[in-house]
């Protein structure tokens, strides 16, 4: 089976846009099908990389994927033999200037489980000595998992003569080869989410995109097919079987899953596993005409910023009929991340004062804060009673919380699940309403930990 892959990790600075977003970006232009995942939860990559490359964008997370073949599987169910399957990934950094470089735990784990090459893009805005260190230190970490490198790519150069300098001294000391380098011209600042969520995401990224033609513009700066060839270098993919059979009669579950650029933040995988499980996906859009001729057996809620679009939301009327029947235990109702606050009762916006109502359908409160949008912390949901989802006290649900969202209930009785920090595993509180079919979580769970477990409160 050939699935042409490729890990593409960058060095993390705090406030500085992916390099792989610009090269994704750039790919794509150039005429390149591409297949686009993110190796690790950051929810403005995620923004940023759907609104530039105007595509859908899945999580790859080994961490939260909980395990080898749960993350194939997801992979190879959402890859295409016929695309450039990209996947960008954080690289790690240094804490301090003399400290030793620190290669992520999911960069390491995708290196290994997709059994690929990796293109790490490291900074070389100081001297090329520490330059070639940051190189030797992650070059180690990542083949002592088995991973390749094979080639980098440098960031930020001072000039081309540190440039020519830095690359003469990569190939005197190892086999992998440099295939261009970024300069200083094409850095930018992220976006801000609010931005990427509203009505002119696309006027947010336009730095992104003028970068992004003022890289291709510069001659001999990057060896742009090498992306290519290195993605179909990767060994044959090594078919991983069904982890979960097809719902009985699954062609009579139809699911509506609710469309808005501010309810994408955890990516589209959720709705690749509901596929995958035989149900019949409809998208339902908060704007425009809605028409099907299928029977909608449940709704989908997806992540993001709910509070932006609360008139939008309780003024779709159609929506609203749904989510009457799901609320009537007519249907089935998942609400995750920030969009469970619609199925609440107040909602406390950004700003001192500020506040809305859902639905009233379960007991709880939310609060947003726009303070820290994009952060999030893995979590483990561990049941502490029976519930539709996580019914046995072995099982383990992962996911990740946003710093920016928090539910508030004055009685805890009817939580469904303990939350646990990831890896540390300290108890960090309790999460998870439910009510007959109705679910709801402050959590961005990721269904590909358990799918047999979600299939079975698919099926009811």
């Amino acid at each position: 089976m050939i699935l042409p892959r490729l890990i593409i990790a960058d060095e993390h600075r705090s406030g500085k846009i992916q390099s792989g977003i610009l090269i994704a970006s750039a790919l794509k232009e150039m005429g390149y099908k591409l297949k686009i995942f993110l190796g690790n939860a950051d929810e403005l990559a995620m923004r940023t990389l759907q609104v530039v490359c105007n595509q859908p964008v899945t999580l790859l997370d080994p961490v939260l994927c909980d395990g080898q073949a749960n993350l194939r599987w997801l992979f190879q169910n959402v890859a295409s033999a016929d695309c450039l399957n990209l996947i960008l990934t954080n690289l790690g950094g240094r804490i301090l200037e003399d400290s030793p470089f620190k290669v992520t735990k999911e960069c390491l784990l995708l290196s290994e489980q997709l059994n690929c090459d990796i293109v790490p893009i490291l900074y070389s805005d100081a001297s090329s000595t520490l330059a070639v260190r940051s190189v030797s230190e992650v070059i180690r970490q990542i083949e002592e998992k088995r991973g390749t490198v094979h080639s980098l790519l440098f960031r930020s150069t001072l000039n081309n003569r540190e440039f020519e300098l830095l690359d003469r001294e990569v190939g005197r000391q190892f086999i992998a080869f440099s295939i261009g380098s970024l300069p200083s011209a094409v850095e930018r600042d992220t976006p801000s989410m609010i931005a990427l969520c509203g009505e002119n995401a696309q006027q947010a990224v336009l730095p992104l995109r003028a970068a992004t033609r003022q890289l291709k513009g510069m001659e001999q700066q990057v060896n742009w097919p090498i992306f290519r060839a290195l993605s179909l270098a990767a060994p044959n993919w090594g078919y991983q079987h069904s982890l979960s059979k097809p719902i009985t009669d699954s062609g009579k579950v139809n699911i509506a899953v609710v469309k808005h650029p501010a309810l994408s933040l955890g990516g589209d995988g959720t709705e690749h596993l509901m596929r995958v499980l035989g149900c019949n996906v409809v998208d339902v859009p908060l704007e425009g005409n809605m028409t099907h001729s299928v029977p909608i057996h449940g709704v989908y809620i997806p992540h993001g910023l709910a509070y932006r679009i609360i008139p939008k939301f309780f003024g779709n009327l159609y929506l609203k009929t749904m989510l009457t029947r799901g609320s009537t235990g007519q249907s089935f109702l998942f609400a995750e991340g920030g969009s469970s606050s619609l199925l609440g009762e107040r909602i406390i916006l950004p700003g001192e004062g500020n506040e809305a109502h859902g639905m009233s359908v379960l007991p709880f409160n939310s609060t947003f804060s726009e303070s820290t949008f994009g952060g999030v912390r893995k979590v483990a949901a561990l049941s502490r009673k029976a519930n539709p989802l996580i019914t046995g006290s072995r099982e383990i649900l992962m996911g990740y919380a946003s710093d920016n969202y928090r539910l508030v209930a004055s009685d805890l009785v009817d939580e469904c699940w303990d939350v646990m920090d990831s890896p540390s595993g300290k108890k960090i509180g309790r999460d998870g309403w439910c009510q007959n079919r109705i679910l709801a979580t402050a959590m961005r769970i990721e269904p590909w930990s358990t799918p047999d477990t979600f299939r079975r409160w698919l099926e009811g």
